[in-house]
């Protein structure tokens, strides 16, 4: 098992195993978006809306799938309907084989 971390606005997209350990640093004010029909691959689940500058979440990845997720400036909306137009910072997180 692993440990995987990425930035909150950021470039990387990761991939990792069911089972790792993901961990959200947001390193400015910003809204996080992704498909909340998939927040539940992780437990606790992925923290979709605002968060602050230091924040940090970390959880565990519950089953395989491919999360499209970004981000939006603070205080803005995520559409869920839009998930699979490129958001601002557009990026995935692969788990297992993504299936």
């Amino acid at each position: 098992m692993a440990d995987t971390t990425v930035l909150v606005p950021g470039s990387d997209s990761v991939t990792i195993d069911v089972g790792d350990t993901l961990t959200i640093d947001f390193i400015e004010d910003c809204c996080f978006c992704c498909d909340p029909m998939q927040v539940d691959l992780f437990l606790p689940q992925l923290p979709l809306g605002d968060h602050v500058a230091g924040k940090t979440w970390s959880g565990v990845a519950q089953e395989s799938g491919t999360i499209q997720f970004g981000h939006k400036p603070y205080g803005g909306e995520c559409n869920p309907r839009a998930v699979s137009i490129p958001m601002d910072g557009g990026r995935a997180i692969t788990v297992g084989n993504g299936g």
